[in-house]
């Protein structure tokens, strides 16, 4: 058991410090810095993948005192030794729901960003019109652009 509490221990402050990245990266997104952006992307796969070796390391050690599949609270419940990892799953729950709400609020930052991106480009580059497949067209029919910067008063 000391071993699966140890492995908590370090999933906990695991995921505290990608709590503190994801975090940041809404302050990246916000000043629009790519490459910070891009940084905390890379300490963000770290973190994720030391996370699932400790999970790993977790669930051989769940097998190794004979807990395979089953919940830390169910095995608190059948055995009371075990409920001092409650309070580790506790914080764990506590702080991958912190994650998800700022992933969610970088993801919603991301997509305002893209459809400003694409309003920007259509203002600037017109959409194509004519059908792409259409062989019926003549060779002098030119492409009647509308962009505002085109556009006739």
């Amino acid at each position: 058991m000391q071993e699966i509490q140890t492995i908590l221990e370090k999933q906990v402050t695991l995921h505290k410090s990608l709590s503190v990245i994801v975090k940041g990266k809404t302050n990246f997104i916000i000043k629009q810095d790519v490459k910070a952006l891009t940084a905390s992307l890379q300490k963000e796969q770290s973190h994720i993948a030391a996370i699932s070796a400790l999970e790993s390391k977790r669930i051989a050690a769940m097998e190794k005192s004979g807990h395979t599949a089953r919940s830390i609270e169910e095995i608190a419940g059948s055995f009371p030794e075990y409920s001092i990892l409650i309070p580790f799953q506790k914080q764990l729950i506590d702080i991958i729901q912190d994650i998800k709400y700022a992933n969610d609020l970088n993801n919603q930052l991301l997509t305002q960003s893209l459809q400003l991106i694409y309003t920007e480009l259509d203002l600037l580059v017109p959409a194509k019109r004519e059908d792409s497949f259409n062989y019926t067209k003549t060779k002098n029919s030119s492409f009647q652009s509308n962009s505002i910067f085109n556009s006739k008063v």
